[in-house]
């Protein structure tokens, strides 16, 4: 009799764990990138760039595409190479970028290299030349949070 419910016990046990394994398999399956398509990849100018607060917002609103793989940016020219794969074009990357308020066009990839167009000095988050302003900010705002309201 105790054997019969050990028995019983693995059974149950090896077939719900054979079961999670394959709902966990079929789950990641359907949420996984995918794969299929050649891999393209597109530098586009974007001037309004200029500093790495701009970037948070436009990986985030990117990399909700299904076919996102890289974003890579020179912000010193205004440059963002995006590697991605169908059903993503260059035409939904151009329409997210215009939506956040960052109007965009894609250069040819020699152009790129060879020293594109340089990138507007400032930002929509009030940058200058001199770095992010938002940046400057926060990090001033630690400084006053831990050593008391003196300037950083």
């Amino acid at each position: 009799m105790e054997t019969e419910k050990k028995n019983m016990r693995r059974y149950i046990f090896g077939t719900m764990a054979g079961i999670l394994i394959l709902a966990g398999g079929w789950w990641g399956l359907g949420n996984a990138p995918s794969f299929a398509g050649k891999l393209e990849s597109t530098t586009f100018l974007v001037p309004g760039i200029s500093c790495g607060a701009c970037l948070p917002p436009i990986r985030e609103e990117l990399f909700k595409l299904q076919g996102m793989v890289d974003m890579q940016a020179e912000l010193d020219r205004g440059l963002l190479r995006i590697d991605y794969r169908p059903p993503l074009s260059e035409e939904a990357i151009v329409l997210v970028l215009g939506d956040l308020g960052y109007p965009a066009k894609s250069v040819p990839e020699q152009g790129a290299s060879a020293g594109g167009e340089a990138a507007v000095k400032g930002c929509s988050s009030g940058c200058g030349p001199n770095g992010c302003s938002a940046t400057a900010s926060s990090w001033g705002e630690l400084c006053r949070k831990i050593f008391g309201s003196g300037k950083p």
